[in-house]
């Protein structure tokens, strides 16, 4: 029984230290990620460039240590996985790029959707960023761009996390909206 209970402790604390391990890296993925999402709310790409590049060589690192136990990648995980898809998905945006998530990004369609979500935020502090007349035509794309994804997301039914999400698209639509009246409104 002794035994039994020294490889038991041993075996769960390497599989402690290797979920801390993973949480560290998927932590750094999303700081990496806000930063490149900052970054590019500044038009600062090149260094936005370099932080989308370094939190996919963090998801390298994550599959290398959960080789033989995929089951970990959940929780603060799925968490840096979306949050790398906003900011990709911003950084393909405003540089008219189409780098696409690498097949090592293990990325369900809930973070690939809520990823989405979290960008139409980034578009309205954008379109905040630059209100003003000379821009209206920019926001209109932005507003276009928020709109074809709210609607796309009304053709399936979301619940929990993803209903806010949607939630939170239809209000930052709304907040374009309001953005592109102010401004017509001034002229």
């Amino acid at each position: 029984m002794d035994n039994l209970l020294k490889k038991s402790v041993k075996k769960y604390q390497a599989g402690q230290d290797l979920i801390y391990r993973l949480q560290k890296f998927s932590n750094q993925i999303r700081t990496g990620s806000k930063k490149a999402i900052a970054l590019l709310r500044r038009d600062n790409i090149k260094e936005s460039q370099k932080a989308i590049e370094k939190a996919e060589r963090d998801f390298k690192l994550i599959n290398k240590l959960v080789k033989k136990n995929s089951d970990l990648l959940r929780g603060f995980y799925r968490e840096a996985v979306e949050e790398y898809i906003e900011a990709l998905t911003l950084y393909n945006f405003l540089t008219k790029s189409h780098k696409q998530i690498p097949d090592f990004v293990k990325a369900d369609p809930e973070e690939i959707i809520g990823g989405i979500c979290d960008f139409t935020g980034e578009l309205v502090r954008k379109a905040i960023t630059i209100a003003h007349s000379k821009h209206s035509k920019e926001i209109l794309l932005y507003k276009k761009v928020v709109e074809n994804i709210v609607e796309e997301l009304t053709k399936i039914a979301l619940m929990g996390k993803l209903r806010h999400k949607y939630d939170e698209a239809e209000r930052n639509l709304k907040r374009i909206e309001s953005i592109l009246y102010e401004i017509k409104f001034k002229k």
